[in-house]
């Protein structure tokens, strides 16, 4: 029946994952809609793939940490690929900004990070110039496989039961008495019973749900890859400096990197890249990588991460209308908290609510006036 169906908009981490754990629960009248061709083409797809686990937020730490206990022991048949390759991460702080990271670490002991002389980053990281103050090491987080964590989360929830629409473009909700009868779409009317926000940056598109959006924001990042001087280690650690917000890792023999830039931008624009950005990425690989100063970039490229205004996830039941669900605002964790936040939709599309302590803190009601 269509008043049963739950309808979920948009197949990247967010939408998979939910359909995953909700059809994982006997819930099988799942239809995942998809406005591209191929599931994760945006901000799932866009991402640098590291697994930090260290999240600076108590909350969103947890679910991180929670998260990779699933990639690094998934369900059988999850995936035949190796979800997280552990090369481990350096944390650091420039000098200067060593109470940041010393905070992060005092606020989520739970994390295991593990404090190390600097020294030791030098001696692994030959390339890294000198001005670290403080850093961690984490040997489990490292590069997460991405494609294979989206697939596993798609493939598991069309295997129980799921309906998987691509190339489908929400258009709008159809409401009834207080309450969501279905979807319009450039394929005409779904009719559902519930219906599930989880578009990314598109789910800022507040004209779309008839006077029930949220205040979720879109900001751009870039991201490039270099050529090197010589091969980089592919094993070599990645290297986050907090304080001057750059991190680096391997890739395609030379190493990935971000400036950490953050502008607020429309969805249809957020992946638009900047020439200053890429210019200010160069500047900070100049002073922490001086010999990869003149390395010539093969591809860079901009994605979306989406914010609410408390920089917390939005996973729940929207007060204004029944059957309206969010899962956004994910911000740049949504690929790293993956697990627990498409159990924690389950469990609020399913129930009604969860009993998880970090599940009040992401409810929608606290954004609606």
């Amino acid at each position: 029946m269509g008043n049963d169906r739950i309808i979920i908009i948009g197949a990247g981490i967010a939408g998979a994952s939910a359909a995953y754990f909700l059809t994982r629960r006997g819930n099988g009248n799942v239809r995942i809609l998809e406005k591209e061709k191929i599931a994760g083409t945006h901000s799932s797809g866009l991402n640098a793939a590291i697994l930090r686990t260290m999240i600076p937020e108590p909350h969103l730490n947890r679910l991180a940490c929670e998260s990779a206990a699933f990639y690094l022991n998934p369900p059988a048949g999850f995936s035949s690929e190796t979800l997280v390759d552990k090369t481990g991460i350096y944390l650091a702080a420039s000098k200067g900004n060593e109470a940041v990271l010393k905070g992060w670490c005092d606020d989520n002991p739970e994390t295991g990070m593990e404090p190390i002389p600097v020294e030791r980053v030098y001696d692994r990281i030959p390339d890294l110039a000198r001005g670290l103050g403080m850093a961690t090491w984490k040997a489990d987080d490292g590069v997460m496989d991405v494609h294979a964590i989206l697939q596993g989360f798609l493939r598991g929830a069309v295997r129980s039961g799921a309906e998987f629409c691509a190339g489908v473009q929400f258009l709008g909700l159809r409401r009834q008495n207080g309450r969501v009868t279905g979807v319009e779409t450039d394929n005409g009317f779904m009719e559902a019973g519930k219906v599930v926000v989880a578009n990314g940056a598109w789910a800022s598109a507040a004209e779309c749900f008839g006077g029930c959006g949220l205040p979720l924001v879109p900001y751009r990042r870039h991201l490039l890859v270099t050529e090197t001087p010589s091969p980089v280690d592919s094993r070599q650690p990645v290297v986050w400096i907090a304080g001057e917000e750059f991190y680096f890792r391997p890739e395609s023999g030379g190493l990935l990197m971000c400036g950490c830039d953050a502008t607020a931008v429309a969805p249809e624009q957020g992946e638009v890249t900047d020439p200053v950005q890429l210019e200010r990425i160069a500047a900070k690989a100049s002073r922490w990588l001086p010999r990869f100063s003149d390395a010539r970039v093969i591809n860079a490229w901009a994605g979306m991460r989406t914010f609410v205004p408390d920089d917390q996830f939005v996973i729940g039941a929207d007060p204004r209308l029944e059957g309206l669900y969010w899962v956004a605002g994910l911000g740049g964790h949504g690929v790293a908290c993956a697990p627990l936040v498409g159990r924690l939709a389950a469990d609020w599309i399913a129930d009604g609510g969860s009993a998880h302590p970090a599940a009040a803190a992401f409810s929608p009601e606290r954004l609606v006036s």
